[in-house]
């Protein structure tokens, strides 16, 4: 029984180091997306208007 359990758990590491071999060849099956640039400020309120309280 013993034997069977090692003979498994290696048998287990083969087929998994096995599996998780991938080939040289790239594959790209993605669609290409073209990134744009876009000049969107995402400040919620304007420089000017910042106004840093005062302590005292």
């Amino acid at each position: 029984m013993r034997t069977m359990k090692i003979t498994l758990a290696l048998l287990a590491i083969v087929v998994l180091t096995v599996s998780g071999v991938q080939s040289n060849d790239i594959v790209n099956d993605q669609p290409t997306i073209e990134k744009t640039s876009t000049n969107i400020d995402l400040l919620a309120h304007g420089k000017a208007e910042i106004k840093v309280p005062t302590r005292g």
